[in-house]
């Protein structure tokens, strides 16, 4: 018997499909062909980057706003970063390992400074391990900012 108010993944998943599948396209765009150093020429690619959340955190709060007769869109929005962020910081690790030349330029301004290579690429990969934890709790907390405020925007008066 399902008590009132909670919610079975697939309801969840009704509401946030839309948003984390384009937060992880572009999360995979990014990591395959590096579209921000494209992106850059044009204009400065964090302004895509946070276009993108907006509209994906703030879709969320839409879709709980016209679904549910008592919406609760900061919830939904921090499923989503959840989601999307370790599934990001997945992706992170993989393109340290997948394309290392990536990083090449970061570890030789580090030895130009002084440091040993190794370690550089040690507190590197602690980093990413790291954000395993860290990329899902900040994006849940964006997420849920974002969807609440748009389900501010969107409610129903």
């Amino acid at each position: 018997m399902k008590k009132e108010g909670k919610k079975t993944f697939s309801e969840i998943w009704d509401i946030i499909d839309v948003s984390v599948f384009i937060l992880v396209i572009y999360s995979l765009l990014e990591l395959i062909f590096s579209i921000s150093s494209y992106i850059n020429n044009l204009f400065p690619s964090w302004i895509l980057s946070y276009a993108i959340t907006i509209f994906a955190f703030g879709l969320i709060g839409y879709k709980a706003v016209k679904k549910e007769k008592k919406p609760t869109p900061g919830k939904y929005g921090a499923y989503a970063g959840l989601i999307t962020g370790f599934i990001g910081a997945i992706l992170g690790i993989i393109s340290f390992y997948a394309f290392p030349e990536r990083f090449v330029a970061t570890i030789q301004v580090a030895v130009q400074q002084g440091a040993d290579p190794a370690t550089v690429q040690t507190f590197m990969k602690i980093g990413l391990y790291a954000s395993l934890i860290i990329s899902p709790a900040i994006n849940a907390a964006i997420g849920a900012l974002i969807a609440w405020i748009s389900g501010l925007i969107f409610k129903k008066k």
